[in-house]
């Protein structure tokens, strides 16, 4: 949340909320986070992240370090600093491809126009990172890391996480879909289809 706006000697600045929570990537150094409390996080800032796209804002930079929390645990979506409105879109090439090469959907990747659903894949990509406490692909510098965004199929989370739901596959494999038209269309789709994995891993439990 912004409370105030201004200027001082000549430089503009916010006044935000201060997040005492720290921000995901904190929470995800050295391990991942379980299924359930995925869902949670996810669930919270899925609506925003909708709310935003509704609005013709795409993020671009969605990343953990970009999930802050309240000193309560409650998560918020923050630094639109490189967010872009739909109707301004312009194709890109080579350095001036903005965003982070770990999480980059493949379009945004090749520089090419771009909707909510990148955000979307994003999403998918950060989910993924989450329950297995690794990046979806590997990759000695951000170029590598970007071309397999593009080139190389979803991977397999259970590779990385045996102890998931079978499900949980196919729930990645559609979140980073390379088409955005077999993606999950908006974010509270995919937190719902999470949300379904979450139960189904406590009925097995049971």
């Amino acid at each position: 949340p912004v409370y105030d706006v201004g200027e001082s000697d000549g430089l503009p600045y916010f006044v935000m909320r201060y997040m005492r929570g720290g921000s995901l990537d904190d929470k995800l150094e050295g391990d991942s986070i379980s299924l359930k409390e995925t869902a949670r996080i996810i669930s919270v800032i899925a609506p925003a992240l909708d709310h935003a796209h509704k609005n013709g804002i795409i993020h671009r930079d969605l990343k953990p370090g970009n999930i802050l929390f309240d000193r309560v645990g409650q998560p918020y979506l923050s630094d639109f600093g490189i967010a872009k409105t739909s109707e301004a879109q312009t194709s890109v090439t080579g350095s001036a491809i903005i965003g982070t090469p770990a999480y980059m959907s493949p379009e945004q990747a090749q520089g090419r126009e771009i909707d909510g659903r990148s955000d979307i894949y994003t999403l998918g990509a950060i989910a993924y990172r989450m329950l297995t406490g690794t990046r979806p692909y590997a990759g000695d510098t951000p170029m590598s890391m970007a071309i397999k965004h593009i080139t190389e199929p979803p991977p397999d989370i259970l590779q990385d996480n045996a102890k998931l739901p079978v499900a949980a596959s196919n729930f990645i494999y559609r979140a980073m879909a390379k088409d955005p038209d077999e993606r999950f269309q908006t974010a509270q789709e995919l937190a719902e289809a999470l949300n379904l994995l979450a139960k189904d891993e406590v009925h097995d439990k049971k």
